[in-house]
């Protein structure tokens, strides 16, 4: 693993190419922490199709070994249970209030 100003210069410059090209905004604390919101800003730096993201993008998942499956999804995988995106993703149905519609869910 690369040292962490290497890492947060490529995630620096990832956020700002992201905020640029695509209208998003990245939090970069949390990408340096959390492998798995790294790994889904990385695809979805690779899907707008601009060059330099890519770049930048591919040697993130070096530095930051993202390509390697973390422990913690493993034993998700295990329990059966969904990943941490997969359950931002789903909806909560069965809340009719809107503040519960949203808490543990992406809006």
């Amino acid at each position: 693993m690369e040292s962490d100003s290497v890492i947060y210069g490529l995630l620096g410059r990832i956020h700002l190419l992201m905020r640029r090209v695509s209208n998003r905004i990245t939090d970069v604390e949390y990408m340096r922490v959390n492998k798995d919101y790294a790994r889904e800003v990385v695809r979805l730096a690779m899907a707008t199709g601009n060059p330099e993201l890519a770049e930048l993008s591919a040697r993130l998942r070096l530095a930051m070994e993202l390509d390697a499956p973390a422990p913690e999804a493993d034993l998700a995988t295990e329990r059966g249970g969904p990943g941490l995106l997969e359950r931002l993703r789903t909806a909560r149905p069965e809340a009719t209030h809107p503040t519960q519609r949203y808490v543990g869910s992406l809006r």
